[in-house]
């Protein structure tokens, strides 16, 4: 074989090698895509966009807490009897029900992705407008509760730490999911 002939094999070759790895990682970056949807689902988007305008909430936000909350298993139930995607305590989804007026309201109704979802929606606005929009201490009131937020506000108004590590660490959840979602459904 000639000096020219084994350059052009040496050529294809190389040739061949770089299509070979492009492929390899455009495979790599498509399959990790379909992964990252796959982890960050987004089910019930037209309640969620329905009930995010309507009570005037982020949709990003909402779709962070039914990710932390349940991963969109609207079957979800806590230890704590939170049920459904947005994981309402039973109490909290008759109040609320009551409060915009969902007519003949049963806790069964929690299961109900669109109900809860609705419920949901409501009461981060209501937990939003509560505490002056602050993300911080309305995220750390729909985990712990408003009272115990109260409690750990200052007296010039700042919730300087939350001392309940499983609350400090849903914030930051929230937070973290927030952006993934508003980054992958920026379109939503």
């Amino acid at each position: 074989m000639s000096k020219q002939e084994n350059t052009a094999i040496t050529t294809k070759m190389k040739i061949w090698t770089v299509l070979c790895i492009l492929l390899v990682c455009a495979t790599a970056f498509v399959v990790r895509g379909v992964l990252v949807y796959k982890i960050f689902p987004l089910d019930y988007e037209e309640s969620i966009i329905k009930y995010s305008e309507e009570y005037e909430i982020d949709k990003y936000l909402v779709c962070a807490v039914i990710f932390a909350e349940s991963g969109f298993d609207d079957t979800a139930r806590s230890s704590a009897g939170a049920v459904g995607v947005m994981q309402i305590i039973p109490g909290t989804g008759e109040w609320a029900a009551e409060k915009i007026g969902i007519e003949s309201y049963n806790e069964q109704m929690l299961l109900d992705p669109d109900i809860n979802i609705r419920i949901g929606c409501w009461y981060l606005s209501y937990l939003g407008a509560k505490f002056e929009n602050d993300s911080e201490k309305f995220l750390a009131a729909y985990n712990a509760g408003p009272s115990k937020v109260e409690e750990w506000i200052d007296s010039d108004g700042t919730l300087r730490e939350i001392p309940y590590e499983e609350t400090e660490n849903y914030v930051l959840r929230i937070k973290r999911y927030y952006n993934i979602y508003k980054g992958l459904y920026n379109d939503l």
